[in-house]
Formats: structure tokens, C-alpha cells, sequence
């Protein structure tokens, strides 16, 4: 497995998601969380509207726990940095369908549902 450093910006993909974060998993198999306060500079109320299971997402490593795991931001990602990881050319995440985890939103469905008929019927 590949060694990551602290600073790092590293593109994983979206496996499951939560209301306090996202896991995401990379390349090698190693896994990471994403935390709500780390997607954006400001109060995010609904991660939903921020994060797509299955989609790919450039992320900066902050932390890595001492079993591997790793912790992640976004926010931490400066426009440069961003830059810079563009011309690198890396190439995007091949993720296992397998890993996704689609229980968070079959959780959420049935309210959704609900809300949207209420919402018709005003």
C-alpha cells in the first residue's frame, strides 16, 4: 500500500455518507473519512448537497490515524494546490461498485418521498 503524508492531495471516490462526514476510498484500497466541518468554508447543514456517493473527489490528507485510516479535507485544498494537482495529470479513481455503500441514502428515502408529497399538496 502507498504511504501518504500529512499535505498530501490525493483523489478517492465517495463510498458512503453520513450527517458527520463521507468515507472515501483511494486506489490502493485505503480508506479515509472526509469530515463535514472539512468539505467547505462554511456552516454546511445538508452534506447531501455537497457530496454524490460514487463520485470522485480531490482531498487533502490532514491526519492518518495509526491503523492507516486517513483524514481528509477539502477545504484545506488552496486554488494553488488545485492548480497543481491538475497539471500533474493523475488519473481519475476506479472504484469497485462492491464498496459503494447506498444504505444512507435507502435510510433517507422514504422521508424524501414523504416531504415531496406534502410539498405537492400545499
Amino acid at each position: 500500500m502507498k504511504e501518504y503524508q500529512i499535505g498530501e492531495i490525493i483523489e478517492g471516490t465517495i463510498i458512503n455518507i453520513r450527517d458527520f462526514g463521507a468515507i472515501m476510498i483511494f486506489n490502493d484500497g485505503k480508506k479515509g473519512l472526509l469530515h463535514i466541518s472539512e468539505v467547505a468554508n462554511v456552516f454546511i447543514r445538508n452534506i447531501h448537497k455537497y457530496l454524490r456517493i460514487g463520485k470522485t473527489y480531490q482531498v487533502k490528507v490532514i491526519g492518518i490515524e495509526p491503523d492507516g485510516f486517513l483524514k481528509l479535507s477539502m477545504s484545506k485544498i488552496s486554488e494553488e494546490e488545485k492548480n497543481e494537482y491538475h497539471k500533474s495529470g493523475v488519473k481519475k479513481v476506479k472504484i469497485d461498485p462492491e464498496f459503494i455503500d447506498y444504505s444512507a441514502l435507502k435510510e433517507k428515502l422514504d422521508e424524501w418521498i414523504k416531504k415531496e408529497k406534502e410539498n405537492a399538496n400545499d
